[in-house]
């Protein structure tokens, strides 16, 4: 539990790292020899903290980019919101910040007293290291620094933090992804008295639209939730549709009976490739691309989910992927173990696709086989009743993998909790 909504914790000096035997501890030094071994690359050194304050805090959003580093966007509602028993200091606040890649903060700005939903943070891994916020200003208009932003927002912020320009992207937006030219991709709808319509928006650096991808004659049960960006700029839509919808030429959910869709757009947003889950509900948490353009989409299904084959007849949490070009390969299910809100994914940069769901972090090879899980455990649990739960997940560019979520520190309605950010090593 922390005492204020300020980040505490740095990162962890080397000598009390017992529990980390991954961040390395070297032996005593020997005489060289003649067949002396090349050193290995150093270390990854894990990090974690928390924020927090009275109110309830959750990690919202997790992006990673120039330089590596981190770039996250937390949530904070007060605890009689939920109808519990209000708390002296308890605040209505989203905070983004913004850190190194070994953990330390380079700057946080606070926003009070607004009410959003679907926070999200994207990064540009280029020269000028914008960051992007997304969400919804559902009940009130919001004020980063440019003015009122309503309903389904867009906000770029320069490296050091000063807002630049914003827009709306619809009545809603969920999903955002950056490139490294300054460039963005979002994901929303906008409504109508007729129908609640997904739209696909290519932004350039100056916010000029580039093209925009309407999926008109989607029905309800469609949400169109996660959208990532390839390094050749084919941006990837996942979710749930509910048709028929064409797009390009080509229809989807023909029968209209709902079902996953994975779709890609070329840079130049024209349809690439699509592929679909049919009949299956349920919701798609995230979409993430590798650096050889592999795809991986988390999330959790109600019903019959098959890809490449292979049955999920249970349902539940799921990780499935696909190659660069839409190739169907394997699908697994993850372990969520306690307090699951949600699956993610992402394609770490070697390769291997990793899962968090619930406390757990799960992670396979790139050809599906199981690597092993990581159990993450409450830190600084004062009541010795704790519980922990997954919400973003991103690669770190070099090793490792960059997870965010809550924990809460308590029983009963007496509970606290707190948005953690952690480094964690396989």
């Amino acid at each position: 539990m922390t005492p204020s909504a300020e980040a505490q914790g740095t990162v962890p000096s080397p000598a009390p790292q017992t529990a980390a035997p991954s961040a390395g501890t070297q032996a005593p030094a020997q005489a060289p020899t003649a067949e002396a071994p090349r050193p290995s690359a150093p270390a990854v050194s894990p990090w974690s903290f928390t924020l927090g304050g009275p109110q309830d805090d959750t990690g919202a959003g997790l992006a990673v980019g120039r330089g590596g580093d981190v770039l996250w966007v937390t949530s904070g509602t007060p605890r009689s919101d939920e109808d519990r028993e209000q708390v002296d200091g308890e605040r209505l606040v989203m905070t983004l910040s913004r850190y190194s890649a070994d953990g330390t903060k380079r700057w946080a700005k606070e926003f009070e007293r607004n009410r959003f939903s679907d926070l999200r943070v994207a990064g540009s891994t280029g020269a000028d290291g914008a960051v992007f916020l997304s969400g919804n200003a559902f009940l009130y208009s919001a004020d980063f620094g440019l003015g009122e932003a309503q309903d389904g927002f867009l906000v770029k912020f320069s490296q050091a933090g000063t807002p630049e320009w914003q827009t709306r992207v619809g009545q809603k937006v969920y999903a955002v992804s950056a490139d490294a030219a300054g460039g963005v991709v979002a994901l929303g709808e906008e409504w109508t008295t007729e129908a609640h319509t997904p739209r696909l928006v290519r932004y350039a650096a100056d916010g000029a639209v580039q093209w925009t991808k309407t999926f008109d004659g989607a029905k309800d049960g469609t949400l169109l939730s996660a959208v990532a960006l390839s390094a050749t700029g084919t941006s990837v839509v996942a979710g749930r549709l509910v048709g028929p919808v064409t797009v390009d030429g080509r229809t989807f959910d023909a029968q209209g009976t709902g079902g996953f869709v994975v779709l890609a757009f070329g840079a130049d947003g024209a349809l690439a490739w699509g592929r679909e889950v049919p009949g299956v509900n349920g919701r798609v948490g995230s979409v993430s691309v590798g650096q050889d353009g592999t795809v991986a989409v988390a999330g959790e299904a109600v019903g019959l989910l098959v890809w490449n084959g292979v049955a999920l007849d249970e349902g539940g949490p799921f990780v499935l992927t696909a190659s660069a070009d839409g190739q169907e390969r394997w699908v697994k299910q993850p372990t969520c173990g306690s307090a699951s809100v949600g699956t993610v994914a992402a394609v770490e940069a070697a390769g291997p696709v990793a899962a968090a769901c619930g406390n757990t972090i799960t992670r396979y090879a790139a050809d599906g086989a199981l690597l092993g899980s990581k159990t993450l455990a409450p830190e600084a649990c004062e009541s010795g009743t704790c519980s922990l739960a997954t919400t973003a997940l991103v690669a770190a560019p070099d090793a490792g993998l960059v997870v965010s979520g809550w924990q809460r520190d308590g029983a009963g309605d007496t509970w606290n909790q707190d948005a953690f950010l952690r480094l964690v090593t396989p």
